[in-house]
């Protein structure tokens, strides 16, 4: 089904970023504002109208629309379908049309030719003609049969692109993963905002990643740490996949974490900034941790402690001090003897500050990574955050390494 990759060239038109008149506030007073909303929790709702920033009590608001909600209802509804039930596709494709999701609508009509070729209602909204020898599409001025659309995917300069809410995904790979790959990236974005989005009170980001998955290693540029699956080019705004390595999956996942971590921040503190090294490596691996994959429906669950992590440290003679991982430069977790080590112990820790006696150190935590992203990080500020000495900091964490490595 390689050729339907060149179904996708008439939707590259389709706009990069979300607008301020995407989603909709009702005010208490009956007030309708199209808006952008960055930001629900329960005390407060921020939303941005022509480039302003407007925040207002969470009780002031009687309605909320928004792209994220819509995402969040397509997610759960293609989750709960049957993968081969046309009717069902075509009432998802109908869905996303309706709440200015077009690249989950046009995702959603190829999907349906992959399993119905001569389905009219999806080629017609794909811009397909009905000829006399059957349906093709106009490319570049030109009506192409599948016979000629096929011979355009195998080269990565006629990779396909699929757009998303908040993605691009590129790729010369099947188009079937890669429409799997559109669901999943934005379910990991849902993760990531319900997991941190209200602790951390992150806005929504309208920047457009891109992930270029490559399925000709040839095409895969070089990665500054050679042998890696993929990493994130933060200049470019750009995940590189190499396919070939695709099996594994949780460092691609780490490094998508990066890409992910990265937009959330810089959109809601307004400046390229830097977690601590430990604490954005200590992300990374716990959304690896975290991966379920199962294509089109990865799920993410955090509570399950990675054990061989823990275990690692805990059996370790020579396992390294808190003072060392709070200090490590990220040259600690890209190279080195202890590179294992560092990656490790930066998980533990975060998985030690995140659920140790009932999430005691979260909110606390949740505040050093925001201070730490505008340069407010270090071991001492930690340790005022959690409002602790590091010799007991140490000492609690040690124990409940032992604990769950058991």
């Amino acid at each position: 089904m390689a050729w339907f990759a060149s179904l996708l060239l008439p939707l590259l038109t389709l706009p990069h970023a979300l607008g301020d008149e995407n989603d909709l506030i009702v005010l208490a007073d009956g007030k309708r504002q199209a808006c952008r909303i960055l930001l629900e929790t329960e005390q407060k709702v921020v939303y941005r109208v022509k480039s302003k920033t407007i925040e207002v009590p969470r009780g002031e608001v009687k309605e909320i629309q928004s792209v994220e909600r819509s995402l969040h209802a397509y997610l759960d509804m293609i989750a709960k379908a049957d993968p081969r039930d046309v009717k069902a596709l075509q009432d998802l494709a109908l869905f996303a049309e309706t709440s200015d999701l077009p690249g989950e609508a046009n995702n959603t009509w190829i999907r349906i030719l992959t399993i119905d070729p001569e389905n009219a209602q999806a080629w017609t909204k794909l811009g397909g003609v009905k000829r006399r020898t059957g349906w093709e599409l106009k490319v570049r001025g030109r009506f192409l049969t599948l016979e000629e659309l096929r011979t355009r995917v195998s080269d990565w300069k006629n990779a396909l692109e699929l757009r998303t809410a908040h993605f691009v995904v590129k790729t010369d790979a099947e188009p079937e993963r890669a429409l799997n790959v559109a669901l999943d990236v934005e379910r990991a974005y849902i993760t990531l905002y319900d997991v941190l989005g209200k602790p951390l009170e992150l806005y929504t980001f309208d920047e457009v990643p891109e992930i270029q998955i490559f399925a000709d290693p040839k095409d895969y540029p070089a990665p500054p740490v050679p042998g890696r699956p993929s990493w994130f080019d933060r200049s470019a705004n750009v995940l590189y996949v190499n396919r070939q390595q695709a099996t594994e999956y949780s460092a691609i996942v780490a490094e998508f974490t990066e890409a992910l971590i990265f937009n959330a921040f810089r959109r809601t503190l307004g400046k390229t900034g830097e977690l601590e090294p430990w604490a954005r490596e200590g992300l990374k691996q716990a959304f690896a941790a975290a991966v379920r994959p199962d294509p089109g429906r990865v799920v993410f669950d955090f509570t399950a402690p990675y054990l061989p992590h823990f275990q690692a440290q805990a059996s370790d003679a020579k396992a390294l001090t808190l003072a060392q991982v709070l200090r490590a430069g990220f040259a600690s977790f890209d190279s080195g003897s202890d590179q294992s080590r560092y990656t490790a112990q930066s998980y533990t820790l975060m998985h030690f500050l995140v659920f140790y006696e009932n999430k005691k150190y979260r909110t606390a935590l949740a505040n050093f990574l925001r201070e730490s992203y505008l340069g407010k990080g270090g071991s001492s500020n930690l340790l005022e955050a959690v409002g602790t000495d590091e010799k007991t900091l140490e000492s609690q964490w040690s124990g409940y390494v032992r604990s769950v490595a058991g």
